[in-house]
């Protein structure tokens, strides 16, 4: 208490911050090592996170990019694991999937009613305010982790609360995507590399 106390008011919140920040990261990773089963032994060699800390209604537009690297042990074991279970693919991603998680179609339609209920004629297609489905899916492209040239893939979504509410696993492209968590198994370099994101 007397430590606390010697603080300058300012100082007391940059060390409450650093505090929830670590605790952001823990409870990620915590929850990420439990989803995919990863190994304890698990390195994270990379984590990132928007928005830090959050808001008034949670995480909104939650955004988590974090890679796990395997010791040679551990990843013999998960990737023989990996190749009898169905919930893995094998890398590329098909485009199909990836228009779906990028959500262009509902995006474009959403897109094309707000000026039809305005009165609006729609911007000429490519235009800022209007790109064409390949922009949209090149900016998409963009945001995720590059792909590996060797491996598999999984597409898990919740619905809502994507952290913390069960997840199922998504193999069909048939419908849009409002959030997903993306893990790919790099097995050239034994990373476990996931992206986590939500569009609400």
């Amino acid at each position: 208490m007397r430590i606390l106390q010697s603080i300058p008011p300012i100082g007391v919140i940059l060390i409450a911050m650093a505090l929830a920040c670590c605790s952001t990261q823990h409870s990620d990773e915590l929850a990420l090592r439990s989803e995919f089963e990863i190994p304890r032994g698990a390195a994270v060699t990379s984590y990132e996170t928007h928005p830090k800390e959050p808001g008034w209604f949670g995480r909104e537009g939650l955004k988590v990019d974090i890679v796990f690297q395997l010791n040679d042990d551990d990843f013999r074991h998960y990737a023989t694991k990996s190749s009898t279970v169905t919930q893995w693919r094998p890398l590329p991603i098909p485009e199909e999937f990836l228009r779906r998680m990028a959500a262009i179609e509902t995006t474009k339609r959403s897109l094309v009613e707000s000026y039809e209920r305005r009165g609006e004629v729609p911007p000429a297609e490519g235009s800022v305010y209007n790109p064409t489905e390949q922009q949209m899916l090149d900016r998409f492209l963009k945001s995720l982790p590059p792909q590996p040239s060797h491996g598999l893939f999984q597409i898990r979504t919740a619905g809502d609360n994507i952290m913390h509410a069960p997840k199922s696993l998504y193999d069909k492209p048939d419908r849009d995507l409002n959030d997903f968590m993306l893990a790919m198994l790099d097995t050239d370099r034994k990373q476990i590399i996931i992206k986590v994101s939500t569009g609400y």
